[in-house]
């Protein structure tokens, strides 16, 4: 304290704190952690809300077979006294035809009609984004009965460009209820 600095041999530094490069550092062993799979279903405002879903399989391909069958199947009882619902019949079916390069072509089975408007924009929402929850799945192609489909996008255009969840998220979050106006004020009477 308080004399003159000097240089500290570098052999006298402790715990290689004077060492040009760091010290290698363990790795991780951790595995990574994996969010859950969802299904989509239609809540209030018919805002689709997303519930987690145990997958069984070791594959991508397995994970989001087993996770479109829990699709198909509906809301649970518990989900069901939530008063959430799903735009797809029971009578649709899903099967998973194809995964490459992250996206999945899904065929719909539909015995009766194909709903129309805002419900099939909504059916469209709720596959994509169930199908897009499974880790390794980025995008969807959409057939039915076999044959590629121009798919709604949310403005109601129809596409046959890979569907991704970012072109659905608009059904995730509540449509903005527009500011309550103040009653103008009214101008006080002459006296």
């Amino acid at each position: 304290m308080g004399d003159e600095p000097r240089a500290i041999p570098s052999s006298e530094v402790p715990y290689g704190l004077a060492d040009r490069t760091p010290a290698p550092t363990a790795p991780s062993t951790a595995a990574p952690v994996e969010s859950p799979s969802q299904i989509f279903l239609v809540g209030a405002d018919e805002v689709l809300v997303g519930r987690p879903r145990e997958v069984d399989g070791t594959t991508v391909r397995q994970r989001l077979a087993d996770l479109l069958a829990q699709l198909e199947a509906g809301p649970s009882a518990a989900e069901q006294e939530e008063e959430l619902s799903s735009v797809l019949t029971p009578e649709v079916r899903l099967l998973l035809t194809d995964l490459s390069q992250r996206t999945a072509t899904i065929d719909i089975s539909l015995p009766s009609g194909a709903p129309s408007g805002g419900a099939s924009r909504r059916a469209v929402a709720q596959l994509v984004l169930t199908a897009t929850s499974v880790t390794g799945v980025d995008a969807v192609r959409l057939t039915i009965d076999g044959d590629p489909v121009e798919a709604p996008l949310p403005t109601g255009e129809l596409t046959s460009a890979p569907l991704t969840a970012r072109d659905y998220a608009v059904f995730v979050t509540a449509p903005e209820v527009p500011p309550a106006r103040s009653p103008s004020a009214v101008p006080a009477a002459p006296s």
